[in-house]
């Protein structure tokens, strides 16, 4: 039952987090087996869906880092798994206007992976998921204003790589 209601939730961060279908599947699945070792450590004193969102948070945390992985595939990667096909007709405007907005987010996401760790779960859990900073506190175990103060930072180092890569060209 835990596991049909929170399957969609664990593996939506699980995707963002590993960057791919296949690790992120491993991932929630090793989420599971977590969720069902440790079910006596659930405290009730926070809802379920921040616990086991705190847990698969971690679980990736901890592969990404055991790994020395980041959080997103390479273009080129996605390129030759299939996962990103351009057609070779010609593009109506708005098809034109989704592809530049995809290679953006793309761009995007390269950067956010030269963030360190923190920066880029603070990220990702913000504008990505669409946390509040309430339930982002929550799921990381720090105040509000922590997860305030260090989102801010996050943001002033990514406009700083942003920066620094457009300098270069």
């Amino acid at each position: 039952m835990l596991y049909r209601e929170y399957r969609p939730v664990v593996l939506k961060i699980t995707r963002r987090f590993m960057g791919n279908e296949q690790d992120a599947e491993d991932a929630a699945q090793e989420v599971f087996i977590r969720v069902f070792t440790r079910i006596k450590q659930f405290r009730r004193d926070a809802p379920f869906s921040v616990w086991i969102r705190t847990l698969t948070a971690n679980l990736c945390t901890d592969i990404l880092r055991r790994e020395k992985r980041h959080y997103t595939e390479s273009l080129d990667q996605l390129y030759s798994a299939g996962e990103a096909r351009v057609s070779e007709r010609v593009l109506s405007v708005s098809q034109e206007e989704e592809l530049i907005m995809k290679e953006l987010l793309e761009n995007l996401e390269e950067k956010i992976s030269h963030l360190k760790e923190e920066h880029q779960k603070l990220i990702i859990l913000r504008y990505v998921d669409g946390l509040s900073y309430r339930k982002m506190a929550q799921l990381l175990g720090y105040s509000e204003d922590l997860v305030k103060c260090r989102l801010h930072q996050a943001r002033k180092n990514l406009r700083r790589i942003c920066h620094d890569f457009k300098a270069h060209f």
